[in-house]
């Protein structure tokens, strides 16, 4: 078995060549992650671990974030298809996206339980949090803290997210949905956490959303741009290294950011095309 000191990895890149570099794009947790490893990080996180320091770089890992998700999901009385987000909802003059998804599973050879799940979503948050190494060894997953809802703010869009999330359950739409309950009412079925039945109560929407709170893997940050990066992508005082991918953004949109860090990509390349000819024409 190897031994932690020996997964190391070199790239060698040519002294001759103004154009070698290399650039990372190990996403907003593997490139910050391959910083701290590579000793260009807080000085002391890297002399904690006993890492040669290259640079010390203390915003490294720093200032990341996740935009938070709550969900309520819904047993369906009738057969539904798998389906993914097709319609994203978007409340007027707050950062609260709204989405819906149905799915199914198979409880035996015959029986499947159809469900749907409506989510609200907090886009752009306020709150922010730290990823560290955990230790040495790159095939470990880092420490990673998004601190959701630490700011008031992100708590404040949420609870005016789950308020929404209970009138729409109210609709002819969702209505459809429901049980024959004891006195012949319908209810609706939750599976999981129940909407509070106090819709006026902030104190227990707030908790709502914290004790359901969940993630949608569009995190970011890490290697921010001014903090990390200069707006070049190149790695702050490092030559011929440069951060291409979303742990680079300050903000990212609440929807999922594949679009945007495609652009990222052909933007980082056009820069770099434009630096090698300006190169060449002296």
């Amino acid at each position: 078995m190897s031994n932690v000191d020996d997964l190391s990895y070199q790239i060698f890149i040519n002294q001759l060549s103004q154009w070698s570099e290399v650039i990372l794009s190990a996403g907003s947790i593997g490139s910050p992650q391959l910083l701290l490893l590579s000793g260009i990080g807080p000085l002391e996180q890297l002399n904690e671990l006993n890492i040669t320091v290259l640079l010390n770089l203390n915003s490294v890992g720093k200032r990341i974030q996740d935009p938070p998700r709550t969900t309520i999901i819904l047993e369906s009385p009738e057969p539904l298809e798998f389906e993914q987000v097709q319609v994203v909802g978007i409340i007027d003059n707050s950062q609260v996206i709204i989405e819906a998804v149905s799915f199914f599973e198979q409880q035996n050879v015959v029986d499947y339980q159809y469900m749907g799940a409506i989510l609200t979503k907090v886009s752009y948050p306020l709150s922010r949090g730290e990823l560290q190494l955990s230790n040495k060894n790159p095939q470990d997953n880092p420490l990673v803290r998004y601190n959701y809802f630490s700011h008031p703010f992100d708590i404040q869009e949420c609870i005016l997210g789950v308020r929404l999330l209970s009138n729409l359950t109210m609709t002819t739409s969702i209505q459809k949905f429901t049980f024959k309950g004891s006195g012949n009412y319908n209810i609706l079925q939750f599976i999981g956490f129940e909407l509070p039945q106090n819709q006026l109560d902030n104190n227990a929407l707030g908790k709502f959303c914290k004790d359901t709170v969940q993630t949608f893997w569009h995190y970011h940050g890490g290697c921010e741009v001014d903090y990390v990066i200069d707006k070049r992508l190149h790695v702050k005082d490092i030559d011929n290294l440069r951060v291409v991918d979303a742990s680079i953004f300050k903000d990212s949109p609440g929807t999922n950011p594949q679009a945007t860090i495609m652009m990222l990509g052909r933007y980082a390349g056009v820069q770099i095309l434009q630096e090698w000819m300006n190169i060449c024409e002296y």
